[in-house]
């Protein structure tokens, strides 16, 4: 808890830097609505810094710093018990450059992530293929992204350039974040398995280009740089190389994020009432995407030799089935994801699915708490079966997780969220004891 404590003072520390060289800001208008709250009640742990925040904002520098730990335990089956603390410290800021430089529509996004702890309890003492802990992989300092986006044609269309990851923008949700096993959370995780499909804290060079022809439907296509050490950690995020051997992905993904049975209702984005009546239903998020790369560095199950021509497919829905009132985050959501990748000479987990379900306010005086369980499902990939069989430890077939938690919402930036998981069939070879994790995720937000 030192780190996070030094974190901290060095995260209130900058923004005052910034603010002392900036003398133009003094003269900004605070935002009353952010002084006239509870400190409690506001959206950061250090508040608005006095104003400054806000002053930064209405100037068009905007930052955002959260940390999240994952302690847990394996307390029965697997390897052998044991327990690790491992965690994510992440610190980002946007310029406008819109109200900066009178750039319309563009602006400019950079950060850095820390990653530490003491080891994987998957590794050491699970054995599975899904990961337990949502913030392991990639435990080291990184310079994360670095993009330039630029909106045009009446907003509606958006390119962003530079350094981040295919996870940034592709197949991802927030209601992959509600769990701790990395089978779910991020993105669905054969899709990593079984291509150079980058993920936070990888990033790599792209460039992506999105479509927003009315506010249910968008369209997104992306070229992203991979090569075989994409997911090296040692390099801190800072090899910014191109080389004769790297390739491309190319990702394209449609989405439609409708609202069913909706009512008039008088709310606003800050909770109160409105003065116009809107229009509020039960929200939904459908995606369909597909990944292409025709680079010739797949290394493959049983040869030496190099393949090419990745391609597979991923779909997502989740729907919210039951809402207290119009408009109100209070309710029942269901959701279902999976993955396709058919190539076994590649793959190692051909074919995925997930499904799950959460509640939010299921307590009468706990309105933001979140009740969630989650069932992940892998099928191994045949070539990568008989490879794993020929070393003598068995013939992987399938795993699956079952995992319950339940969110405690003390304030807008801090949470903590018990977790239990259920592993079965652990590396899918049937000769590792299913296993029972006990663990928790916290989070704050600076």
């Amino acid at each position: 808890m030192n780190k996070l404590v030094l974190s901290s003072l060095l995260l209130a520390a900058l923004p005052a830097v910034v603010f002392a060289g900036t003398p133009s800001l003094q003269g900004s208008i605070l935002d009353a609505n952010i002084h006239s709250e509870r400190w409690q009640d506001g959206d950061y742990l250090f508040g608005d810094l006095g104003g400054l925040r806000s002053r930064l904002a209405g100037s068009g520098v905007t930052y955002d710093s959260y940390y999240v730990a994952n302690p847990a335990g394996n307390v029965s089956g697997g390897k052998r018990r044991g327990f690790t603390y491992v965690d994510n410290f992440y610190f980002g800021i946007t310029f406008d450059l819109e109200k900066l430089f009178a750039w319309r529509g563009a602006q400019l996004a950079a950060s850095v992530i820390n990653r530490s702890g003491g080891g994987s309890v998957t590794n050491a003492y699970v054995g599975s293929q899904y990961d337990v802990q949502q913030v392991h992989g990639g435990q080291n300092f990184f310079f994360y992204n670095l993009t330039l986006e630029q909106k045009f044609w009446g907003d509606k269309w958006k390119l962003k350039i530079g350094r981040f990851a295919a996870s940034d923008d592709f197949n991802t949700s927030p209601i992959y974040g509600l769990y701790m096993n990395n089978g779910i959370d991020g993105n669905i995780r054969n899709v990593l398995f079984d291509t150079q499909f980058s993920a936070y804290p990888f990033a790599t060079w792209a460039a992506r280009l999105r479509y927003d022809p009315t506010p249910e439907f968008n369209l997104q296509f992306g070229v992203f740089q991979t090569w075989d050490r994409i997911f090296q950690r040692s390099t801190n995020g800072l090899d910014w190389g191109i080389r004769g051997g790297d390739g491309v992905m190319m990702l394209a993904q449609i989405g439609w994020t409708p609202e069913f049975f909706k009512k008039s209702v008088r709310v606003a984005s800050d909770g109160k009432s409105a003065a116009t009546p809107q229009m509020k239903g039960l929200p939904g998020h459908y995606w369909i995407g597909g990944s292409y790369s025709p680079w010739k560095g797949y290394a493959q199950f049983g040869s030496t030799e190099k393949a090419s021509g990745s391609y597979g497919f991923y779909l997502h829905a989740d729907q919210m089935l039951y809402q207290v009132a119009p408009g109100c985050e209070q309710g029942f959501t269901l959701f279902f994801d999976t993955g396709y990748y058919p190539q076994d000479n590649i793959s190692i987990m051909p074919w995925q699915f997930n499904v799950g379900a959460f509640y939010t306010g299921l307590l009468p005086s706990r309105t933001n708490d979140k009740t969630i369980a989650g069932l992940i499902y892998g099928e191994f990939g045949g070539d990568y079966a008989s490879t794993i069989q020929a070393s003598g430890i068995g013939r992987p077939e399938h795993e699956a997780v079952l995992e319950f938690g339940y969110r405690i919402q003390f304030t807008k930036f801090a949470y903590l969220q018990p977790d239990l998981q259920y592993v079965s069939h652990p590396s899918g070879t049937g000769r590792i004891p299913d296993a029972v994790v006990v663990g928790a995720q916290l989070g704050l937000s600076f």
